[in-house]
């Protein structure tokens, strides 16, 4: 690469840059970012371009950023949170609001917690929600600088200097369309995978790790007919017909009541979420609103608690 004066670089691309640099995946970056993961590779390479340096190394099948990569990874990190905070706090002026609840969620929990911010704004019209959906570690740091009034992370996440408020231990259940023939049976197994085409998450998420590792001590040469970050896309294929998916159980529960079908799964396989705030700051009256409606989502499915304060 030559070494040029670069050029303006845009807002897209550094974000493309950074959720790469966190994900490990250019794929998982263009999910994260709705866009092809085609797009996000020409954003990536217009950035080196446009830089004179490569930011990234292939190690193991995965990206890993330079030395080079490293530095601007920093810079970019204060740079963009900096932009998402003037441009939503612009935002809040112009629509007159009078409050507005910043959440920070790992992408795989979107699906999960639509309803409560579904139910969340029904009943508080006067609070708008403002949703973040970037991988765990950025949650965290978004919650530390208090960018975020709440944050819901995967409990795989190290959460030092925040308060914890709750942890949802949400098992896992395999979901398929209805009629499959797995549903006849009361657990499904490893061995009941073997051949069945698969709509898979990801193995960057935990769920997807989890499984992955599974099959391969049973010997199981899964048929990964479409592999995503997002346990409602896989809901959604899997009521299309396109295979049968392993998700979290609130998952399922909405899968069921949407016509499909789901079965515990054994070996179990688990994902926790938990809700963190900063430390030093008092709890706002939205956040508890919200927790209260994630209790009340949550209860009937996977046991929930209220640490102590």
């Amino acid at each position: 690469m030559d070494a040029a004066m670069p050029h303006a670089m845009s807002q897209r691309a550094l974000q493309a840059f950074q959720l790469t640099v966190l994900t490990g995946s250019v794929s998982a970056a263009a999910e994260a970012m709705g866009r092809s993961q085609p797009a996000a590779t020409r954003l990536l390479k217009e950035l080196e371009e446009n830089l004179g340096f490569h930011l990234f190394d292939r190690v193991r099948g995965r990206l890993q950023p330079t030395p080079e990569g490293l530095l601007l990874f920093q810079e970019v990190e204060r740079s963009l949170i900096g932009l998402d905070r003037i441009a939503a706090v612009a935002a809040q002026i112009r629509k007159g609001r009078r409050g507005t609840l910043t959440l920070g969620v790992l992408p795989a929990a979107t699906g999960i917690l639509t309803p409560v911010m579904k139910r969340f704004t029904e009943e508080r019209p006067g609070t708008a929600i403002s949703l973040h959906a970037v991988p765990s570690e950025q949650v965290v740091q978004m919650v530390l600088k208090q960018e975020c009034h709440l944050g819901l992370v995967s409990d795989a996440t190290p959460l030092a200097g925040l308060r914890v408020e709750r942890r949802y231990a949400l098992g896992c259940l395999c979901i398929m369309p209805p009629g499959h023939a797995l549903g006849g049976k009361t657990i499904v197994t490893p061995q009941d995978l073997d051949g069945e085409r698969l709509v898979a998450l990801s193995p960057a998420t935990r769920i997807g790790r989890q499984l992955e590792a599974v099959l391969e001590q049973n010997g199981i040469a899964p048929l990964i007919q479409v592999e995503t970050h997002l346990s409602h896309v896989v809901s959604d294929l899997v009521l299309a017909g396109t295979g049968i998916g392993l998700v979290d159980a609130v998952t399922a529960a909405a899968h069921v009541a949407r016509g499909g079908l789901s079965r515990p799964f054994s070996p179990a396989v688990g994902f926790g979420l938990v809700a963190v705030r900063a430390a030093e700051t008092e709890r706002p009256g939205a956040v508890a609103a919200f927790l209260a409606l994630c209790d009340a989502r949550f209860a009937p499915l996977v046991p929930a608690h209220q640490e102590k304060t």
